[in-house]
């Protein structure tokens, strides 16, 4: 009704509102209070939101996902306690919204429920580690090829949101974008989408992703393993690709294949007889041909030392162009996803059908216990 619209941030209280008080104001702040505890929920419909890490990296991947980028706008006074303001907010309301529970005067609490599966994944972007004096990851090079709309480059806050439900996700995306209003102009919110399973996913082009993806203790420590920019924290590189789908419809079924080193019917290298079958570069086929192409995808993309392992979570997008969100996690850009990227960019046979548009990296921050916050470590204690 007429007159009785609230802002969010005038009821918060003494958690979160404090905190952004003193953001507006550009005095200190104080630490957020535990959320209060969630109503009773069914436990395969939400996924943890404390912890070591961060959830929405190393768990299964959920079937939709958005991707919102904001600059953050500054006010006068301490940017560093504006930074963590908007932190503890974030916190506040993730905690709330992976629980089932809507943010603190939420007009639509109801479109929480049921939780989806719901994470939220939060990184800064170099900008915002400068701020709070902490942490060094750069920015991505610009690539062979890339054709970068400024749209969906580099920003300063990134927030991974992922679901099985859309509802539920868009929700969630609107919830956290009207608190932000005002702190900061929202960039961009890719949206994906994917037929998850356990063998990565099919993108657009038909082809399985994702299938060399590292398991287990393996994905952890090329995930989070030290060198890292902080402790429990990580990197994710975010890339997108827009794809020339009429053209690739003019490819034959061999001329696919060729080009991504695999067969697209079932993911087998060209070396081998099933998925499972690693790549054989010094396979020959019955020609006595290289099997694979020195220019195949899976050529270039082939880790060539452990450094280079990173751990892919990409989602396909649609609209008034398809493509894919190429999303990678790792601990040292620097030494994996770089110069893989510029192998792919130099040379990769299927460049003729990709157009880089997109491309930033956020530094991902620690898991955080109950009564902490997203960016303590990193901000220091008040």
């Amino acid at each position: 009704m007429p007159g009785t619209s609230v802002d969010r941030r005038l009821l918060l209280g003494t958690t979160a509102a404090a905190a952004l008080g003193g953001m507006l104001t550009g005095f200190g702040t104080g630490k957020l209070s535990a959320p209060a505890p969630a109503a009773t929920a069914n436990p395969q419909g939400y996924r943890p939101f404390y912890g070591k890490y961060q959830s929405g990296i190393l768990d299964g991947q959920q079937a939709h996902a958005v991707f919102a980028g904001w600059d953050l706008h500054w006010r006068e006074g301490s940017k560093k306690e504006q930074l963590r303001a908007v932190l503890q907010m974030i916190t506040d309301d993730a905690a709330r919204l992976a629980s089932g529970r809507g943010v603190l005067a939420d007009t639509e609490p109801e479109m929480a429920q049921p939780g989806g599966e719901l994470t939220l994944t939060v990184g800064l972007g170099q900008s915002l580690l400068d701020v709070a004096g902490r942490g060094q990851i750069g920015t991505l090079p610009r690539f062979a090829g890339d054709q970068l709309d400024e749209q969906y480059g580099q920003c300063d806050l990134l927030i991974q949101f992922c679901a099985q439900e859309q509802t539920v996700l868009h929700h969630a995306v609107r919830a956290v974008s009207k608190n932000l209003r005002g702190l900061g102009a929202r960039r961009f919110a890719q949206t994906g989408f994917i037929n998850p399973g356990g063998r990565g996913f099919r993108n657009l082009f038909g082809q399985l992703d994702g299938i060399n993806n590292p398991g287990g203790e393996l994905r952890e420590s090329a995930v989070f393993g030290q060198p890292g920019w902080i402790e429990n924290g990580t990197t994710l590189a975010l890339r997108r690709f827009e794809m020339d789908l009429d053209g690739w419809d003019e490819v034959d079924g061999a001329g696919r294949d060729h080009a991504l080193g695999r067969r697209q019917s079932d993911g087998a290298p060209l070396s081998g007889a099933s998925v499972d079958d690693p790549v054989d570069l010094a396979a020959a086929n019955e020609l006595g041909l290289p099997a694979i192409a020195a220019n195949a995808h899976v050529v270039l993309a082939k880790p060539a030392s452990a450094d280079e392992t990173m751990h892919r979570r990409g989602y396909n997008f649609d609209g008034a162009a398809s493509g894919l969100l190429f999303a990678s996690y790792q601990r040292d850009p620097a030494t994996s996803f770089t110069p893989v990227q510029h192998r792919l960019a130099a040379a990769d046979a299927l460049n003729t059908w990709l157009k880089p548009v997109g491309s930033g990296l956020y530094a991902i921050l620690p898991g955080v216990r109950e009564g902490g916050y997203l960016g303590e470590a990193l901000l220091g204690q008040v």
